[in-house]
């Protein structure tokens, strides 16, 4: 039988191949490149909007950029769900890599609050960080601010 260590390493460590491409009836000036990234199952989409909001702005004009919002085959990614979450839910049986369009242009308030919106979007982060410690407190009563700044950048770097 598998060890309870080995499980968690490997939810923790994992990652999913992924590769976000702009939905077809985006109007860009060029067209836009897919853009690949390995996305950890703990973490959110929230802390990798910029970067692909980034790599698909270089292909459109800024007028017809808004709010940025992801799909999968038609179901819109809840961004407040971690990413293994999303992934076992909607495309564990489908072929790597997770082919994830990327919009621009219809606002999806009813489907839950915006990516855009960089309060929550902080607020998001600081949920991830806090639930994260509280863990670590559990295993380890006295950890100092360094270790939580530490323990933040190796979170982050994950997603660079």
């Amino acid at each position: 039988m598998t060890d309870d260590k080995d499980v968690l390493r490997d939810v923790w460590f994992g990652r999913i191949p992924t590769c976000f491409t702009l939905y077809q009836d985006e109007i860009t000036e060029r067209e836009a490149e897919p853009y690949y990234l390995l996305l950890p199952r703990v973490s959110y989409l929230t802390l990798v909007t910029d970067k692909v909001k980034k790599h698909f702005q270089k292909v459109m004009r800024q007028e017809d950029i808004s709010e940025i919002w992801f799909e999968y085959e038609g179901t819109p990614l809840k961004w407040h769900y971690p990413i293994g979450l999303l992934f076992d839910l909607l495309a564990s049986s489908s072929a790597l890599p997770w082919n994830i369009i990327v919009h621009f242009k219809i606002d999806l308030t009813s489907f839950g609050p915006s990516t855009g919106n960089s309060w929550n979007i902080l607020q998001k982060k600081m949920d991830f960080v806090t639930s994260l410690l509280e863990y670590i407190r559990q295993q380890q009563n006295d950890l100092s601010f360094r270790s939580f700044f530490v323990l933040w950048l190796q979170m982050d770097s994950c997603i660079h």
